[in-house]
């Protein structure tokens, strides 16, 4: 930029990427005790809400058991156990076998509170399993490989992403990242080797892209994807060729974002794509038997990641604003995709259904006759459906070009009719990703004592499509329609009788929202949750040793560029808080390890709102000394974090009783 912009951080001190600075640690101690010194009083009520939390909860659960191999596999969870269990049992019949129990890995840790444990793979031949583990929330694994058939030694696999590509039962694929957090290279490894051995198999250069690798449903290929926030571009190992060096599907080009799926059976590679450009000659648009295009271009419509089963291709994606699944006969095409657990499915596809008012199932399609089956409704005690209501209202935007769908959920008998209602209001709309109306347990906490809950499907989220609400209308230069679609969408509720006080929360990317939200309007609200709140955009911007800094520039903007410069300087959060004003009532809660947005973001917002609004007293920050991002992995200490925030809101509302 020339001349070059500068700008004042006023509180940089608070921040130490090592998170061992003492005066710092010291800060965000007496942080913690400042708010528990003011949340006191609500000791016995969260206590309470504890207790009515774990009560929609089934402790001891199933997960419904998929078929792999030789095998069914399934999760459980039991009572007064934090973590979860992995068993299977042969298809034939036969005991249970416990395969990997994290509450015995957690025991393992310096922290057993803290134990992330995801990505678990059995080997192909079902003899091993890997799983990835992190003990602090800074989301850096360990792969641990485990001996399922004999009592061999566990393999570990250091630093990396999380999860492993099996190419066989001797050797894997996996992911590191670079100082900044950033995913770049892929690595093979043999069982039985040193780390230090493995081959280095790919590494991506630019700092705008990262790098992923999985092994596709019909075991013939490892995929390796390069993906920054506009564009894609893959590359395939074929297993059946014995691996070797990556071929690219489509060569990277701005703007192309696309997916791709093996279907071994007809050679081919199945693509979905948002580009409307000529493909390259080797591709055949995916056609039914009369040549019709199975899923033509469409701007509402937007397209997930295929899966190819042996039978027939899926695809899901949004239309309308709402998901969508779509099947289609494997005899009607000429190219083909694919992913699932088993790719001889016998023509069964396996999907999940729920709404804000309904419980999850888990539901058996099969293809050819379009008949569903039930496997399993998730159930849920002490919850009775009837008792609730849910609606789905439009909000006409301030630039009259579109509708801010709003998702209602109160319960019928603390509603009256004709009069408002205390409602809280969630949001995000960010990186086109989309808030389903899904089902939430926890919510009830609030709706059953007379709080309507209201998600504001805001532009820069993707639910009435991808290229619309998020590419046009919801990122770059456009990013303060999110803002403005959230504050209007508040003052809506008030102005039509479905309001009356009301609070608002947001997490990650959402905290940019309601950051902005309490600038833009600090009368709407009676209160704010900001959840791991990304607030000081310019700060994190103007740095690329930060993770996660030099991707999102493709979301927000490059601030070195002038154009985006002055323009995300007018709706960053913590350097647009309005002097002398009496802003909500707020709480920032944040995670000392977090990688995603750093635990300074939130103690730097929680100065300077304390500095400039008419009411310091009334900003709270809880640090978790030991979580990162995604809050606590132990689901009990999950549930009295969400009782503590649920606490301190009712308080708000006057309900906490």
């Amino acid at each position: 930029m020339d001349p070059p912009a500068t700008l004042v951080d006023n509180y940089f001190w608070l921040r130490d990427d090592s998170r061992t600075d003492e005066t710092i640690l010291a800060h965000l101690r007496a942080e913690n005790a400042f708010t528990e010194a003011a949340t006191g009083h609500l000791a016995a009520f969260r206590a309470k809400l504890y207790d009515e939390l774990l009560s929609r909860v089934q402790e001891d659960d199933d997960t419904p058991p998929y078929k792999l191999g030789d095998w069914l596999y399934f999760s459980r969870t039991v009572k007064g156990l934090s973590y979860r269990q992995y068993l299977r049992r042969p298809v034939g019949g036969g005991p249970d076998e416990l395969y990997l129990d994290v509450n015995e890995v957690a025991k393992t840790l310096p922290n057993p509170k803290q134990c992330d444990v995801h990505e678990v793979e059995v080997s192909p031949d079902g003899s091993q399993v890997a799983f990835a583990v992190d003990g602090t929330g800074y989301e850096t694994y360990d792969v641990v490989v485990r001996q399922l058939t004999n009592d061999g030694a566990d393999e570990t696999i250091a630093k990396t992403l999380g999860g492993i590509a099996w190419a066989s039962e001797k050797e894997f694929y996996y992911v590191t990242e670079d100082a900044a957090h950033r995913p770049y290279r892929v690595w093979k490894h043999v069982l039985g080797t040193p780390q230090a051995d493995d081959a280095l198999v790919f590494e991506e250069p630019d700092e705008m892209f990262n790098v992923g690798c999985w092994r596709d449903a019909d075991g013939s290929t490892i995929f390796i994807e390069s993906e920054s926030k506009e564009t894609t571009e893959l590359r395939f190992i074929s297993l059946e060729d014995g691996g070797g060096a990556p071929t690219v599907v489509r060569p990277r080009e701005f703007g192309v974002r696309y997916d791709a799926a093996s279907h071994a059976p007809s050679n081919s590679l199945i693509l979905t794509s948002n580009a409307s450009k000529d493909a390259p000659g080797t591709w055949a648009l995916l056609s039914d038997g009369a040549g019709a295009a199975v899923l033509p271009h469409d701007e509402s419509r937007s397209l997930g990641a295929p899966r190819a089963f042996k039978d027939f291709v899926a695809v899901r994606g949004r239309e309308d604003g709402f998901t969508q699944i779509w099947t289609f006969d494997a005899d009607a095409f000429t190219a083909s995709l694919g992913a699932n657990a088993e790719f001889d499915n016998g023509g069964v596809l396996r999907v999940r259904y729920g709404s804000v008012t309904t419980p999850s199932s888990t539901l058996d399609y099969d293809v050819a006759s379009t008949a569903f089956t039930t496997v399993k409704v998730q159930p849920v005690p002490n919850y009775d459906e009837a008792l609730y209501a849910t609606e789905r209202v439009e909000v006409p935007s301030r630039d009259g070009t579109t509708k801010i769908p709003v998702t209602l959920l109160w319960r019928k008998d603390k509603r009256v009719a004709g009069e408002p209602m205390p409602t809280h209001l969630y949001g995000y709309g960010s990186y086109g990703i989309c808030m389903d109306p899904s089902f939430s347990s926890s919510r009830f906490a609030l709706v059953d004592r007379g709080i309507c809950y209201a998600i504001a499907h805001v532009r820069g989220g993707g639910e009435m499509g991808h290229n619309l609400w998020y590419e046009q209308q919801g990122k770059y230069l456009a990013k303060k329609n999110t803002f403005f679609d959230f504050v209007d969408v508040a003052a809506h509720l008030k102005a039509t009788g479905v309001a009356s006080e009301m609070s608002c929360e947001g997490r990650s990317a959402g905290g940019l929202l309601v950051g902005n939200a309490v600038n833009l309007a600090p009368d709407a609200f009676c209160a704010c949750v900001a959840g791991v709140p990304f607030v000081d955009l310019m700060v994190t911007m103007c740095d690329p040793s930060i993770p996660l800094t030099t991707e999102e520039w493709e979301e927000w903007g490059n601030p070195n560029n002038a154009k985006y410069f002055q323009y995300m300087l007018e709706y960053s959060p913590i350097d647009n808080v309005a002097p002398g004003v009496t802003y909500p009532k707020m709480l920032l809660v944040s995670g000392l390890n977090d990688p995603r947005v750093a635990y300074w973001e939130p103690a730097k917002w929680a100065q300077v709102l304390r500095h400039d609004v008419a009411n310091p007293d009334d900003v709270l920050l809880k640090m978790d000394m030991a979580a990162g991002h995604f809050s606590a992995a132990d689901r009990y200490r999950y549930l009295r974090e969400l009782a503590f925030d649920y606490a301190w809101l009712l308080d708000v509302f006057g309900k906490a009783e």
